[in-house]
């Protein structure tokens, strides 16, 4: 790296106590990390198993950063020749990395592929929680000139099945309880999830994972799986697997309430969709949580959404 940035003196030194008390030998032990690059044909993100042999924190960075340059045989590096990195900066609220200014070059895809190849690396790091990208000491933005914020691993969303062909960049309406009564406050969450996903599911899996603002109640338990999810005329039918009929144990909402949340965070993130059905275990005359009857096709609501509604910003962008 031809120019590298110095760290703030007080977080460099909290990174080293943090590494030399063994945080990076307990992330080896639990199988090392993962380096990102792209196919051959630069439209698919690729992962590739990597043990650093690094011990401070600066090191760590300086080894993950030069692995994206060696790629393994098959593949290709998410960063061009052309582009360089600058250097890196610890900051207090997140960890900048800064290219060369030939980084508003690439292409849609290859911007895309190399700004996720870096955020997943780089993440996996001890205590490094968002990467801001700057580009020739200037924050990133985006197609109409709006700042790219910073972003961690989750803020892309992939498949397991199939790889990642490219990635999409959407914004999800997402609805959640509030802690007070039984009414629904929009959370907006920003991401890119690969092309290989169907929306609606996105949208679902995040539902399921809970929201990120305080004061908002989760709609499901953590076992609550997707078994199916598919679009026909318009109309979006979602089979969820048993544990969607058992309600979280600490003040849970109203089943209502949480067949509008996922209602309403569908139809009003996807255009497409004008109406919702949901099935159980594939069983589509069963009672949501021994209340609502299923066989049913359920439109959007807003009778539920809080009436001084706050739109929330989703936190891991």
């Amino acid at each position: 790296m031809k120019k590298r940035t110095k760290l703030l003196l007080l977080a460099a030194l909290a990174a080293v106590l943090m590494l030399s008390a063994g945080c990076t030998k307990g992330q080896k032990e639990e199988g090392g990390y993962k380096v990102y690059y792209v196919n051959d044909a630069g439209t698919r993100l690729m992962e590739e198993a990597y043990t650093p042999g690094a011990q401070t924190f600066e090191e760590m960075m300086e080894e993950l950063l030069g692995q994206l340059s060696k790629p393994p045989s098959g593949y290709r590096s998410a960063l061009p020749d052309k582009v360089k990195i600058n250097g890196f900066e610890r900051g207090i609220d997140a960890l900048r990395i800064d290219f060369s200014g030939e980084y508003y070059d690439l292409s849609n895809t290859e911007e895309v592929l190399l700004r996720a190849a870096v955020v997943k690396t780089v993440s996996q790091i001890p205590g490094v929680t968002k990467i801001m990208i700057t580009v020739d000491q200037q924050q990133l933005v985006d197609a109409q000139g709006k700042p790219v914020p910073a972003m961690d691993a989750n803020t892309f969303i992939d498949t397991k099945e199939g790889g990642i062909n490219s990635y999409q960049y959407t914004k999800l309406m997402l609805y959640f309880a509030d802690k007070e009564k039984d009414q629904l406050v929009k959370e907006v969450r920003r991401l890119h999830y690969s092309s290989n996903m169907v929306l609606e599911r996105v949208i679902v899996e995040q539902l399921i994972a809970g929201p990120e603002e305080s004061g908002l109640r989760p709609l499901f338990t953590s076992d609550v799986k997707i078994e199916n999810i598919y679009t026909q005329k318009n109309i979006c039918t979602i089979t969820l697997n048993d544990a969607a009929n058992k309600a979280p144990s600490e003040n849970p909402p109203d089943p209502e309430t949480v067949l509008y949340a996922v209602v309403n965070s569908i139809c009003e993130t996807s255009d497409k969709i004008e109406g919702v059905r949901i099935q159980i275990a594939g069983d589509a005359d069963a009672k949501f949580r021994g209340k609502i009857d299923l066989d049913q096709v359920f439109v959007a609501d807003r009778s539920y959404i809080e009436v001084n509604e706050i739109e929330t910003e989703h936190k891991k962008e």
